[in-house]
């Protein structure tokens, strides 16, 4: 199904879909065009193949008014020679167009039982042995089979102007006949035959109407000249009158002949002029369907093309504003808007920070559509100024909280260092050892709070400190400190600018670190020396553990400069970790200590790279177990320097943090419970080294 949905519209991209909206009109417009040319070169083609039949019909015409001519001229006792040579001419040619054109065979049939009957009527008519009645009655069957040969050739198109010529053909032979009819009365008049004058006079007004209708028939299809039909209408009129005074004078049956043969010339000249215009009709039908066809096939050529380029050029309107919406949209979202997020969230101005607009400047739809964008890529400019202000503003607030906690820690850190000093029961001391360590952790807690804030402690220059005394000074902050080994700690000294960060990191490192194991475990540190001379630094554990994915996402932020998600608050001493390891260029990762599905404990591994170090060597040979934690000397804060000299020792002052961890006892077994106040600020070997 899902397979299926992505070949659905829906999913289709534009071109595509454009492609289908001009694809189905086009489409459409081509098949219907392409059945219009179709149908107008298969009109050619029976238009063609009519006229190659049609072609026939002036020989066929020739040959049938030269056969009922030589009857005639038979039956008027004319020379027949000249008349039936050329009625063999014209059989000549029908026989040679039969063998040539792709004739019916019925039709060819017919025409061929047409000249075998017009040539023995040749015959017979040129031997001069054929009476004047069987050359009517012979002629009359030769015209009826010529009508029918020409009836069957006319029938193969159905073109109403052919059909016209092809009854007015019909009727001038029809009408022809009647003057056969006179030739035959004007044989009984010039023999004194009884009846003949009558069967003239039938004869004439046969002609007479058939006349009239034909006249009428040229007139109406405007297709022949009527003056033809008003010169046989003449002659007719001018055999009636010489009828009329046919025994007056002697000359008046000559002219009867003569005009007898004159209308015999004219009907032949008509008969073949109706079949040439017959086959003329269907050549220029033919050219005209040909010329229609190469007319239709062009100009759907031409809409097509148009509407195709029209197409392309709409498709390109949408495509191309869409591409450069989408191709702004995305460089704004993936480029752009993280920069300017970037540049306000490290305090730029708002009103500075701009975004390019979307390079669609058109009023319709996809114009609206590159506003709205615009629009919301400024509200998330917006959006993210208010932030940053809040942010800001709750940076300041954390900052302004954390620096009065640390004055008021840092007041309560002197006022219980004055206590130690001048406290002689070891009891009372030991309670403020563990006020004081107290006091400690709260001050690393307000140091967390100001890195939170986004502000770095306002330090004074920090002395190079040994790693051994940046361990010590780790452990001194953090709750049961004597759970922690530190192992055999690497000589060499820590860079000033980054001991109090570094004690810092480690130190929230081992507070998760104790915080995550049994209370009887122990949590220790190892040592390695990178290639490049880096230190890398691991503090182990046997706690229950991260679940994978979630270890992942932890190492994930540790190496995202801090940045500040929806488990900041949960973590926030990791946060602080990955903030304090951004500012100096050290590695932070997570692993599981052991290879185990339970109580994996985690391993924190801090890479310290060769720009922090100096003088690094080897490790020491004994190791460090923590009795007490000594204090690491303060760097100057802005709260001045406070120097503590050990009076009974002499010794010289030590600067610094002198707030430790809480100590069971500072007597060893076997001595006095009396504390000397020098204790305090001696610089510590731990009791038991090596052991």
């Amino acid at each position: 199904m899902r397979k299926f949905r992505q070949y659905t519209p829906d999913n289709w991209r534009l071109w595509r879909r454009m492609t289908a909206v001009v694809a189905v009109p086009i489409v459409a417009a081509t098949l219907y065009g392409s059945l219009r040319v179709y149908d107008l070169y298969q009109e050619n083609d029976a238009y063609s193949a009519a006229a190659e039949n049609v072609s026939i019909l002036p020989t066929l015409a020739d040959y049938a008014t030269s056969v009922t001519g030589a009857a005639a001229a038979t039956i008027l006792s004319l020379p027949v020679d000249n008349g039936a040579q050329v009625a063999r001419e014209s059989a000549a040619t029908l026989r040679d167009h039969i063998d040539a054109k792709d004739l019916d065979p019925q039709i060819a049939a017919m025409i061929n039982r047409m000249l075998a009957e017009g040539e023995s009527l040749l015959d017979s008519a040129s031997s001069g042995t054929l009476a004047p009645t069987v050359a009517s009655e012979r002629a009359e069957g030769f015209v009826s089979r010529a009508q029918a040969a020409y009836r069957a050739i006319t029938t193969t198109t159905d073109d109403p102007t052919v059909q016209r010529e092809s009854a007015t053909l019909l009727d001038l032979w029809d009408t022809q006949w009647s003057l056969l009819d006179q030739v035959l009365a004007y044989s009984a008049l010039s023999a004194g035959t009884d009846g003949a004058l009558l069967m003239w006079n039938n004869a004439l007004g046969v002609e007479s109407a058939r006349l009239a209708v034909l006249r009428d028939t040229f007139v109406e299809n405007e297709t022949a000249d009527s003056s033809r039909v008003d010169g046989l209408m003449t002659q007719l009129e001018n055999r009636r009158s010489l009828t009329a005074n046919l025994d007056n004078e002697a000359g008046n049956v000559a002219a009867l002949r003569g005009s007898l043969f004159e209308s015999l010339m004219i009907y032949q000249e008509e008969v073949a002029g109706s079949a040439t215009r017959a086959v003329a009709t269907l050549d220029d039908l033919a050219a005209e369907a040909r010329a229609e066809a190469l007319k239709n096939a062009i100009g759907i050529a031409i809409v097509l093309a148009l509407a195709l380029g029209l197409a392309i050029v709409i498709a390109m309107s949408l495509v191309r504003p869409l591409r450069r919406l989408r191709d702004d949209t995305l460089r704004t979202a993936e480029q752009d808007l993280p920069a300017a997020l970037a540049a306000i969230k490290d305090g730029a101005e708002i009103e500075s920070v701009t975004l390019d607009p979307v390079r669609v400047h058109t009023r319709e739809e996809i114009g609206e559509v590159a506003r709205a964008v615009d629009s919301m890529n400024e509200g998330a400019l917006r959006l993210a100024g208010e932030q940053a202000q809040l942010r800001r503003q709750v940076n300041e607030m954390l900052e302004t909280l954390a620096r009065r906690n640390k004055t008021l820690v840092e007041q309560q850190l002197a006022l219980i260092d004055s206590l130690e000093h001048e406290e002689r029961d070891p009891t009372r001391l030991q309670n403020l050892f563990a006020l004081d360590h107290l006091a400690a952790r709260m001050r690393r807690t307000g140091d967390s709070l100001l890195v939170l804030a986004g502000t770095r402690q306002r330090l004074g220059r920090v002395p190079d400190t040994p790693l051994v005394d940046v361990l010590r000074a780790s452990v001194s902050q953090v709750e049961n400190y004597q759970r922690v080994n530190i192992g055999n700690a690497p000589d060499g000294n820590l860079v000033g600018s980054a001991v109090t960060d570094v004690v810092h990191m480690i130190a929230e490192l081992l507070d998760n670190a104790l915080r995550a194991s049994p209370p009887e475990s122990t949590v220790a540190f190892a040592f390695s020396r990178a290639v490049d001379g880096g230190l890398l630094l691991e503090i182990a554990d046997r706690g229950i553990g991260i679940p994978a994915d979630e270890l992942a996402d932890i190492n994930m932020r540790l190496g995202a400069e801090g940045e500040t998600g929806s488990g900041a608050a949960r973590r926030m001493g990791l946060f602080v970790v990955a903030r304090l390891a951004d500012r100096h260029g050290i590695t932070v990762r997570l692993r599981p200590t052991f290879d185990s599905s339970t109580n994996a404990g985690i391993t924190a591994s801090i890479y310290l790279p060769t720009s922090l170090l100096k003088g690094t060597g080897r490790n020491h040979d004994d190791p460090y177990r923590i009795d007490r934690p000594r204090r690491l000397p303060d760097p100057p804060s802005e709260y001045g320097e406070q120097f503590h000299a050990d009076p009974a020792s002499g010794s010289q002052p030590v600067v610094g943090s002198r707030h430790s961890a809480p100590t069971p006892a500072l007597a060893t077994p076997g001595t006095s419970p009396g504390i000397r106040r020098g204790q305090l600020h001696e610089r510590w070997v731990p009791r038991g080294a090596g052991q």
